[in-house]
């Protein structure tokens, strides 16, 4: 990375009576640790260390403004005096460290519990339980809650609140007339429909009095088929800034929405675009741009154009808890940049599981980290360099040990490098930056082109070795399969292989459905053809536009629907856009023969057919790369060895299974006598 003008980040900017130093916050992300021991000492950790790291203004995840408001049990109650007292303990301990901000929160139609309330008794998609009607006391009285509930975090000494009005939740639901059919003064008209919205601003005013910061997540746009109009969403904005917001924070889409909002798909700081268009309409306003913003250039390309305010980052802020104190001293080639997967974070949001990162497993494990025994200086010798080896070599290197890295390729990164050549994972590239540049910094002695074998490893007298060899292709006995052109999926992504022009891909899993994605997309979108792709400018009637693909492309799986296995919020993007491009899914099968006319198949629901193609890509799975770590043990039964990643489980290619696998294995070496 080039030097970078920063500039426009390090500006003062006022969100009522508090200044901030700089322009970029820290978003709400749910952190699944309610409930868990410890809960307040390990909120304190986490927020401490991105405080720590150059965080000047934090916001935490939803804490619910009654019980009903909750989306799921795994969440903090303003109302119930306990969880209070856990939140006192969190605030407190770091409103010396900087601006905690308390996120406002009501889940509506989206609540994971079966006594959930709505502006009208409309299910969800995204949910199986129909919501009750809130009466017009009900709602009312909802808006009260949100006063009490600003009110009690100020009380507790949080520096700042945050209304959660946008993707899809309750005060969301009540300016959308695809959800609320409302007669009472809550609905009918737009003023109506905005009417829930402004009175939670005034009485949250009220409650905490002139100055306190309240800032206002609002949508944007709802990326849903009857969303708001653009004028009615720019009313909605100078209201609220009428009713007492000292910022508006721009939201982008519902979680039932059919168009990618936070994956990799989407062009990095494409959502500015929407963050700029109600800046231009609401003058005099700090406006806050949010989604797909984690690299450097992009935040000073949002500030310095003027397309919003302040930057709001979430999950870049998991990836590396010092990416603003590394953007200050433009050290910007050390930031471990967040990739976009919602792997570790929103998969294990909704599955109520405890939020962490892929490419940082030690994101809220801070407290378990902060109670490591100091370790005893070991020689660590860690063979293979993807993503499990990589984090292994840092986290053995930062605990103090001497570390060597053996790669048998001339490059760091492994399945990462094959990852990032697939449209929209090109974020893997930053990844493996990442570690080339850290590494390093940590004097792990790096050696490619060096293939690790019994010999090598006894010359290097290890203490401890961590064995991250991989997996390799599985191949397929395919009768006749020699008379067609045909590849693993390795040899396709690395080039060495030309697939035609009707292409059979066998095995229909995450990697198949990868290759599926670099055979008919060949380049990753820019902001313009992705907002066309998907009719973004339209505001109101948006969509994907099918296209014709530049290849036939079948996916054949034996058993199991096409894509098992992918994260659950990102695999139906991937999906749609396989299908809008023509990509045929087929499974429940058995693989017979190729002949002259293609890939002939036994299917349960339709008997023989041929599948014509005149090429054949093999992504059927994958054999553990074990042997040597087997002889090692066999030799060395007294020296500490690990098995990681996909040479310990070759089921599925798992960068975030690798990664926290190296990284247990690293945290155990040096602390067998304490």
């Amino acid at each position: 990375m080039s030097t970078l003008n920063n500039s426009s980040i390090f500006q003062p900017i006022q969100i009522g009576n508090e200044t901030l130093p700089h322009r970029i916050i820290m978003g709400s992300m749910h952190l699944g640790l309610e409930g868990l021991p410890e809960t307040a000492d390990r909120m304190i950790a986490f927020y401490g260390k991105r405080f720590d790291g150059g965080a000047c203004l934090i916001t935490t995840g939803g804490i619910a403004v009654n019980s009903a408001a909750k989306g799921s049990n795994i969440f903090f109650d303003f109302q119930k005096e306990e969880d209070c007292k856990e939140l006192e303990l969190v605030a407190q301990a770091l409103k010396p460290k900087g601006i905690l901000c308390a996120q406002l929160f009501h889940a509506g139609r989206y609540a994971y519990l079966r006594e959930l309330v709505a502006p009208s008794a409309i299910r969800a998609p995204i949910n199986r339980f129909i919501p009750k009607e809130l009466s017009n006391e009900e709602a009312w009285q909802t808006i009260r809650d949100f006063g009490t509930s600003a009110a009690k975090a100020k009380q507790i000494g949080f520096r700042a609140v945050e209304v959660m009005a946008s993707e899809g939740y309750l005060v969301n639901q009540f300016f959308s007339a695809v959800t609320n059919k409302r007669t009472d003064e809550f609905g009918g008209t737009p003023e109506n429909r905005r009417r829930f919205a402004i009175e939670t601003m005034k009485e949250i005013r009220k409650q905490v009095g002139p100055g306190y910061p309240v800032i206002v997540r609002m949508s944007g746009i709802d990326l849903i088929p009857g969303n708001p109009t653009f004028e009615e969403v720019v009313s909605l904005a100078k209201e609220l800034k009428e009713a007492g917001a000292d910022a508006l924070n721009i939201g982008i889409g519902w979680h039932e929405s059919r168009i990618p909002t936070i994956s990799q798909l989407v062009p990095r700081g494409a959502w500015a675009k929407i963050a700029s268009k109600v800046k231009a309409a609401v003058p005099g306003i700090p406006i806050i741009a949010s989604n797909r913003i984690n690299m450097p250039e992009t935040i000073v390309e949002v500030l310095s154009s003027g397309e919003a305010d302040i930057v709001s980052m979430a999950r870049p802020f998991l990836a590396d808890s010092d990416i603003v104190n590394k953007i200050r001293v433009n050290e910007t080639e050390r930031i471990n940049t967040c990739v976009a997967c919602n792997q570790a974070c929103l998969d294990h949001t909704f599955k109520e599981e405890m939020v962490s990162c892929l490419v940082n497993p030690s994101a809220n494990r801070e407290l378990e980290w902060n109670h490591l025994p100091l370790a005893q200086k070991k020689r660590v010798v860690v063979i293979g360099s993807g993503p499990g080896g990589l984090e292994s070599a840092r986290v053995s290197a930062l605990r103090g040990h001497e570390v060597i890295l053996l790669e048998a390729t001339d490059t760091l990164g492994g399945q990462l490098n094959l990852a990032a050549k697939i449209p929209g994972k090109f974020e893997f590239y930053e990844t493996v930056r990442y570690f080339k540049n850290e590494l390093p910094k940590l004097n792990v002695d790096i050696r490619l082109n060096t293939k690790a074998n019994l010999e090598l490893l006894d010359s290097l007298k290890p203490d401890a070795v961590i064995f991250a060899t991989g997996v390799k292709p599985r191949e397929l006995n395919l009768p006749g399969l020699e008379n067609i052109p045909h590849a693993n999926y390795v040899d396709f992504l690395n080039g060495k292989f030309q697939a035609g022009k009707s292409v059979a891909i066998i095995g229909g899993g995450g990697i198949g459905v990868d290759v599926a994605h670099k055979l008919t997309e060949e380049q990753d979108p820019d902001i313009q053809s992705y907002f066309h792709r998907y009719n973004v400018d339209s505001y109101t009637n948006v969509g994907i536009h099918p296209e014709a693909g530049n290849r036939k492309v079948s996916i054949l799986r034996r058993n199991g629907k096409v894509g098992a296995g992918l994260g659950q919020t990102t695999s139906w993007a991937l999906l749609q856009e396989l299908q809008s491009k023509g990509v045929e899914f087929l499974s429940s099968l058995n693989y017979k023969e190729v002949n002259k006319q293609g890939l002939v198949i036994e299917s349960k629901k339709e008997g023989e057919k041929t599948i014509p193609c005149d090429s054949v890509i093999l992504c059927a799975g994958q054999l553990s790369d074990a042997s040597l770590f087997e002889s090692f043990k066999k030799e060395k039964p007294e020296i500490l060895s690990f098995l990681i990643g996909g040479a310990k489980d070759s089921s599925g290619i798992d960068a975030k299974r690798a990664m926290l696998e190296g990284y247990l294995a690293a945290i155990q070496i040096g602390t067998e006598g304490n």
